[in-house]
């Protein structure tokens, strides 16, 4: 298997480990399965995820098989990074009986502790998604793990900091007490190794003073264990000079509250010291009876031949390919819930994430009923902006305006609840897409002087840089501290504090790293990252966009693509003749997209031939009126 640099020097530290785990675990042999099974037997194991979570070791795996028995075939059905729900099969093996049942346990112990730290890893990630900072992992890691701990943080989509003691400077408050201060610490360590990067532990903000003075300027400052309203003063105080990384006693429950801060970086040595491993399982199974069980995909189609016309089936772009291939129509959110209402299908069955069913409900005709395989499928960039929140803020800026509605023109990006969608119609507003958002906000500045952007960011920031606003014209909005009067009469864009978790994970170094390997690359990114990733992208566009840029390329076309992987590995099976590059080492799946399954979607289309609705997705007379408003308001442009 060709692996990349990274996943060989995970396998040469796994090695030793590998060994060891072998001798201690099976050593002169397996008694038991040696002495049940007949030594010819082959049997096919699937490993299972019991729980939800985030995939990271599987070379590790493949290399343990391969070690106990090398003609143990490892198929894969999921990548390291990857998020997987309660049921799915990581990989399926093929091999001897007693080889397999002898490494079941040594691959699931390595298996379920670094997916483990991948999906403690991701749930912090996604804590501080909406915000600049990035999360540290430390080197409070199992002995001899080190390299193979680090590897499932970054699958998780956390950063590495310091490997060793040696590869960087990091002088902390033993170094500064027993030198006798900051300056006398960070001089000698210059002196002594000027190659190294360094950083520098602070434990108040007179200490920061010190090592803000240092020349030349340091590379990072660490906040030890200071409160909330310390490390705002920090960060006023650092005003960009030097990256800020707060550190000490950092939970889920106040990561975002520390990120919000607007430090650079946050260390979290728990994601590796306190891990709790992921729950995987291994059954095994004589293949002939495997190849015996029941088949969803088959009763997928038998519903759909049953059905013909009065079912469709909707594949978002962002959807499994063995999903997609049942869609009758595949797009993105707003194409295809238009799509669906130009059929004449009684049912329309929506493989995407819940408000994108919610749009098909509220666009579709009253005969018509749609369904989604998981209603729990939601999203993380929609969820950033509840009603409730976005509603708090409207009266706070009528209240600083006197007349809001005269003031400010709110649009809600599709990416959002119908609660909003419909918001938006009461109040003036209006959708808009990440294909037509500035068209969106120019009409919305015909209406009035200000618009209200929500709930994605980026989306708003860049194209608001694209149409020539500075970034002085724009404001974000603090859910925590909302801005001041001034501030706020000084925009003419206000932006809700909300971002995509997987379009959030793109940094301008993995941009500038591809066209170091790749000079001659194409990078292309979605709108929904950061304004740093698109002023370094040669391009941005929606996934339609994205699709039509890669469609009229010239053959030989190197593309490194900024969106859900999926898609771009769609891409690269649909244009041989172009070749598409990692943009990061961990490849973007978005979670909610994957919740829908071949297995769930095969339950809800099977339950209509016995007249069952299972998960039909509904919205309210009042909220689908002013919705429609909104929505048509933007079609009508």
């Amino acid at each position: 298997m060709d692996y990349d640099e990274s996943v060989r020097t995970l396998l040469v530290a796994a090695d030793p480990l590998i060994d060891l785990a072998i001798e201690e675990d099976i050593g002169p042999g397996d008694a038991t399965s040696a002495s049940t099974l007949d030594p010819a037997v082959i049997l096919h194991g699937c490993i299972t995820a019991k729980a939800p979570g985030v995939i990271a070791g599987l070379p590790i795996a493949a290399a343990i098989l391969h070690r106990v028995d090398p003609s143990i075939r490892f198929e894969p059905r999921v990548a390291d990074g990857q998020e997987v729900v309660v049921g799915e099969v990581v990989a399926e093996v093929y091999g001897p009986g007693p080889a397999l049942l002898a490494a079941e346990r040594i691959v699931l112990n390595f298996l379920q502790r670094l997916a483990g730290i991948a999906t403690a890893t991701r749930t912090l990630v996604d804590a501080i998604a909406t915000t600049q900072a990035s999360l540290l992992d430390t080197r409070k890691t199992l002995p001899g793990y080190r390299v193979l701990d680090k590897y499932a943080v970054r699958m998780g989509g956390g950063v590495n900091h310091r490997m060793s003691l040696f590869d960087m400077l990091m002088v902390k408050d033993n170094h500064i007490d027993g030198a006798g201060g900051i300056t006398p610490a960070v001089e000698r360590a210059r002196i002594q190794h000027s190659e190294l990067p360094i950083e520098v532990e602070v434990r108040d903000l007179e200490e920061l003073r010190e090592a803000l003075a240092m020349e030349p300027p340091l590379d990072r400052i660490l906040l030890d264990n200071m409160d909330l309203a310390t490390m705002r003063e920090a960060v006023a105080m650092t005003e960009g000079r030097v990256p800020l990384e707060a550190s000490g006693n950092v939970t889920l429950e106040t990561a975002a509250d520390v990120a919000a801060t607007g430090v650079n970086y946050i260390s979290v040595g728990a994601i590796t010291h306190s891990v709790q491993a992921l729950d995987l399982s291994m059954k095994v199974q004589p293949v002939a009876a495997a190849l015996a069980l029941a088949d969803p995909a088959a009763r997928i189609r038998d519903v759909k031949a049953a059905l013909g016309k009065r079912l469709v089936i909707l594949g978002h772009h962002y959807q499994r390919d063995d999903v997609i291939a049942f869609a009758d129509y595949r797009g993105d959110s707003l194409q295809l819930s238009r799509t669906a209402t130009q059929t004449d299908a009684e049912f329309i069955v929506f493989c995407g994430v819940h408000f994108m069913a919610e749009v098909a409900a509220i666009l579709a005709p009253p005969e018509q009923h749609v369904l989604i395989p998981d209603p729990s499928a939601g999203c993380y960039l929609a969820d950033t902006a509840t009603p409730q929140a976005v509603l708090t803020a409207w009266r706070a800026l009528d209240t600083a305006f006197d007349a809001v509605e005269s003031t400010f023109t709110p649009i809600t990006y599709v990416n959002s609840s119908a609660a909003l969608k419909s918001f938006c119609g009461r109040h003036g507003g209006i959708v808009c897409t990440s294909g037509n958002a500035a068209q969106v906000i120019r009409w919305a500045l015909e209406q009035r002087p200000r618009v209200f952007f929500f709930p994605d960011q980026h989306l708003g920031r860049n194209t608001a840089l694209k149409m020539g606003f500075a970034l002085e014209e724009m404001l974000l909005w603090d859910v925590r501290i909302p801005p001041d009067i001034t501030a706020l009469r000084e925009a003419k864009v206000l932006l809700w504090p909300g971002a995509c978790n997987v379009h959030q994970r793109f940094r301008p170094e993995h941009i500038r790293a591809v066209r170091e390997r790749y000079p001659d690359v194409r990078v292309i990114v979605h709108p929904e990252c950061r304004a740093e990733v698109v002023a370094l992208a040669d391009d941005a566009g929606s996934t339609a966009g994205i699709i039509r840029e890669v469609a009229v390329a010239p053959a030989g076309t190197v593309w490194a693509i900024g969106t859900e992987s999926r898609l771009v590995h769609r891409l690269q099976r649909e244009h041989p003749e172009q070749t598409f590059v990692p943009l990061t080492d961990v490849e973007p799946y978005c979670a909610t997209m994957s919740q829908i399954t071949v297995a769930n979607l095969a339950a809800t289309v099977t339950g209509l031939l016995d007249g069952e609705m299972r998960n039909e997705v509904t919205v309210d007379e009042e909220t689908t009126k002013w919705s429609q408003v909104a929505l048509e308001r933007m079609l009508a442009l």
